[in-house]
Parts: structure tokens; sequence; C-alpha cells
């Protein structure tokens, strides 16, 4: 294998109000052809910004470096560092390629996705569009695309989220680079499909002798995939090795943390240890910290339903482009417990949540709330099921305060009257949620991705609901941070003996939180059992695929 990239010594910082805040320290990566290295750790690790200044993809970053040297595929050796800005428009894109988190951001909304991997091929080869189309409808099959040709004219929103990260695989690879850089290419999607695409995607790269580095904080994904892992903490590296060494026999206290935060069915009624609890951080050092387990004390589950789910069926679209969503699905959920619902995309959970908070209704079916029609006073029922959704960033006004945004469904249901009492209400959720006070004058973006989170369950909590459905409301967050948002799901149905519907694709998360689940198939539900007896002994098929994906 020879040398593609070596990178040595590279720091990275970003000017401020005080001179230059250090966000990447030191950092050393070396990648041959065909190797795959793991990249690991926190959000804000300094993980992504390190790999996209290789092309300086990034604003206003002050980069140095010892030596950024890549061998191009006509075998010159170049320093990125210090090459023009002609040579680095040649490179990225076609020798040096990325997969973004968040597809349906990095895909262009206003054309088909054909055209924009055919865009990507003309760009950097010198063919006619027809040969353009023909390399894109290929890529499209060879990343088993169903219905490559139909699917070249169609729009991202028109595909599920698995099917738009498979364009942005094509696309990535349409150019055959030397190196293919993953910045949490499978995060939002369940654990089968997160599987297949990422071995996909191993095979595609192998298959081209390409170099890839993926960023991920599923250490169960790097573990399968990779060869080399890096482990990196505030801008610096902690630890690297081979995968089997740095997952099965961590020396750093951080990797051994790090694989401690992570939720499972042993660890269930458990308070999760985050690494702080674990690890103390002091001149520039982990030391190991005592730590005691504690457990949860739950309230006794009602043995009388709070929501009946009733046969409830959707569908969409008309004529051959129906889609049938949900048949027929039913299962109760009792007051005090909290009930898991898990399956593959596509398989009906959000559309079934949706009809569950009424914001679609059920072609056929009853919603019953304490016995009676859900949507009999939809107001008074709004107050009683609140919703937590998957993506912080995206379901919290950028344009409003943080406090603003809390206050609003107070304000709606005419909970508390006058602004200081109002403010107050807020202030006391904030600090609820382990925030402070004083972030009610904040905007969204001066938040963390798990504060941001915390800011969606206040406003959850801000009408006092019993119960709230959490769609994929962890799936985003990173290990350490995950753990945290679980441990106050447990606390705060402690404090206010609170049901929850917890909907998603991890179902080490699910055995962690819930005390029975759901399993979803194709829009049916194939299998319900408490939470001992599906871990242990799954009847369906299906059920086991998910378990041992």
């Amino acid at each position: 294998m020879s040398q593609l990239l070596n990178i040595q010594n590279l720091s990275i910082s970003f000017p401020s109000n005080d001179g230059q805040v250090q966000v990447v320290h030191d950092f050393n990566l070396s990648l041959k052809t065909g190797q795959i290295i793991g990249i690991v750790g926190e959000s804000g690790s300094g993980k992504s910004v390190s790999l996209l200044s290789l092309t300086r993809l990034i604003d206003n970053a002050i980069i140095q470096s010892e030596s950024m040297s890549f061998q191009r595929s006509n075998d010159e050796t170049i320093q990125l560092n210090t090459c023009n800005e002609e040579t680095l428009l040649d490179i990225r894109g076609k020798e040096i390629s990325y997969i973004f988190q968040e597809p349906m951001t990095a895909l262009h909304p206003l054309f088909t996705v054909g055209k924009q991997v055919v865009e990507a091929i003309l760009r950097h080869q010198n063919v006619s569009n027809v040969e353009a189309k023909t390399k894109t409808i290929d890529l499209f099959e060879e990343m088993k695309l169903p219905h490559a040709k139909q699917l070249f004219d169609r729009y991202p929103h028109q595909l599920s989220g698995g099917q738009r990260q498979r364009v942005m695989i094509a696309m990535a690879l349409a150019n055959d680079p030397s190196v293919l850089i993953a910045d949490e290419p499978t995060t939002a999607l369940d654990s089968v499909l997160q599987k297949a695409l990422t071995k996909h995607m191993v095979e595609s790269c192998k298959k081209r002798n390409t170099g890839l580095v993926l960023i991920s904080h599923d250490l169960q994904l790097i573990k399968d995939f990779t060869d080399e892992v890096i482990v990196m903490y505030k801008g610096k590296i902690i630890e690297t090795g081979t995968t089997k060494q740095v997952v099965e026999a961590p020396k750093s206290i951080y990797t051994q943390s790090l694989l401690q935060c992570q939720p499972k069915f042993e660890n269930k009624s458990t308070v999760l240890p985050t690494i702080y609890e674990l690890a103390d951080y002091k001149d520039g050092e982990f030391h190991i910290k005592p730590f005691e387990e504690q457990r949860f004390t739950f309230q006794a589950v009602s043995t009388d339903p709070y929501i009946q789910v009733q046969q409830i069926s959707k569908s969409f679209g008309k004529g051959d482009g129906k889609v049938q969503a949900l048949s027929d699905v039913s299962f109760d959920i009792y007051k005090g417990e909290t009930l898991g619902l898990i399956g593959e995309s596509g398989c009906g959970k959000s559309t079934l949540s949706k009809i569950i908070i009424q914001l679609l209704d059920a072609d056929s079916g009853s919603l019953l709330f304490q016995g009676k029609p859900a949507n009999r006073d939809r107001k008074a029922f709004a107050k009683k099921v609140q919703m937590i959704f998957q993506d912080p960033y995206a379901s919290l006004n950028p344009a409003m305060l943080a406090g603003d945004i809390i206050a609003e469904p107070i304000i709606v249901h005419k909970l508390v009257q006058g602004k200081a009492e109002i403010r107050k209400k807020v202030e006391d959720l904030l600090i609820e949620v382990g925030l402070q006070a004083s972030d009610f004058g904040k905007y969204p973006h001066e938040f963390s991705g798990g504060q941001r989170q915390r800011i969606s369950i206040a406003r959850a909590l801000a009408v006092e609901p019993d119960l709230i459905i959490c769609d994929e409301s962890v799936s985003a967050l990173d290990i350490s941070v995950q753990a945290q948002i679980l441990n106050l799901f447990n606390q705060l149905k402690v404090n206010r003996q609170l049901t929850y519907l917890f909907i998603s694709h991890d179902l080490n998360v699910v055995s962690y939180i819930c005390d029975r689940i759901v399993v979803m198939q194709e829009g049916k539900v194939v299998e319900l059992k408490d939470t001992e007896s599906l871990v242990s002994n799954p009847e369906q098929e299906y059920t086991k695929r998910l378990l041992e994906a």
C-alpha cells in the first residue's frame, strides 16, 4: 500500500476578540491506499474541522502544519497547506471527496439527484452529458438504489434518508477519488441500514483502492469497519492504534470512559456514567475518578391504558403511486411506562407518531385518550401529550431566543399570566433540564447539539404533559451527551411521573430505557414484548436481524 496522506502536527485556530482560539493541537494522520481509519470523539473534539482543513473547506481558519502531503493520482506529491487555490479546486471532489452527515442539507433541494451527480462528473471529467448520465445511473445501480433510471429524475425530498445517503456516496465516488472522508455518514439511519450502507461504502472504496477516513461517534460502527482508530478530545489525539487494540483494550482513561457511557440492557434502571463523572481532565491528562453506581426508582405502571392505538392505517398518494405507510397498527400505552417503538427506516414509526400527536389524520382506525376519542378536544390533548423531535437544529426557530421558544406554549395555553411569572417559569425549566437561567437570552446557534436538545425538552415540559413522544431524540448526539440526555429523561420520569413513547432505531438505547418494545416492519406491528423477553428471546426473524445489527 502506498502513502496517500501524511499530516504532521496540524494545528487549527480561529480569530476571536481576544486574539486566537486554538481548536486543534498537533493532529497527525497517515493514510494508505485501501486503508480505513476511524476517528471518534465527542462533539467539538475537532474531528470534522481537522479533515475539512485538508482542502480548506472552513472559513477564517488559521491552519499550521509541518506537513500536509498528498500523493495525487498522477504520482505527484503536493503540500495541501501551501498549494494554490487552482490546485485545490482540481483536487476537491475529484481526488479528495467528502460525504457529509445530513444528506437533506448537502443535496440541493431544487435540482434532481441525477443532475447533481452529473454536475460533479462534468466538473472533473472530459465527457459528454450523455456519458455522465450513463455513469450516474451505473453508480446508482452500484449503490443498489431501486429503479435507478427513474430515480435519476427525482428530487431529494422524494427519496428516503437511506436513498439520499446512497446518492451522496455515489456523488463522492463519481470521480474515483484517492481519499474519501465520510463525516458521520449514517448517523440518522436505522442500525440495519446503517450497517448495510457502511459495508457498501467500504466495499466500494476497496474496489477503487480508495483510502477512507470514517468520522463517527458510533463505536460499534468503528469496531466493525476500520483498520485503525484515532480518539480525539478537545482538539487533541488522546489515543491511536489498531481498532482491535483501542476498542478491546484501550489504554487511555478517556477511551475507557467513552466505552462505559454506552447504554445497554445490562445497565437498565441505572444512572449512566458520563465521561466527566468517570474521569478528571487536568494538566492535559485524564485521571480516574471513583464512580458509585446509582439506580432510578420509578413509580408503578398503571394497569389502565392511557393511550390506545386501535387499528390505525395510513397511506400516501393515489393509484400506482399509492404507498401504504401503516396497516392496522394497534397497541396500548400505560401511564408511567416507557414504551419503545423500533424498526427500519420507512417502517412507519414517524408517521405513527405524527398521527398520535395529531399532526396527521389516519385513514382508518381510532386513537383513544383515557378511553375517549383523542380528537374530541385537541387543545386539551396537546397539553397532555407533547413531542421532542429528532433534529435539535431544525426543530428550534433560529430567530427566537431560547427563553421565548420555551415560553411560547406557556403563553398559548395561558398557564401563567404576566411577563415576570412567565420568565420565572421558563428559567425554572432551563435549570430543571441542566441549563442556566441566563441561557434565556441566547439564540439556538449559541448552544451545542446536546444543549439544544435540552431546550426542546424544556419546551415539551412547559405545558406539564403526562406523555412525551421522543422521536429519535438522541440519535444525532455523541455517546457522552446521549448518556446525559437519557439520564435526564429518566430523572424527569421520576420527578414528574412522566410516560414516554420512545422511538429509535438504536436497540441499545431502547433496551436501556424502555419497559416494553413494539417492533414495526413495513407499517405493521410484528412483535410486542417486555424488553427482557424481546432482547433474550425474539420470535420474529426481523427482530433477530435488528438485534444482530
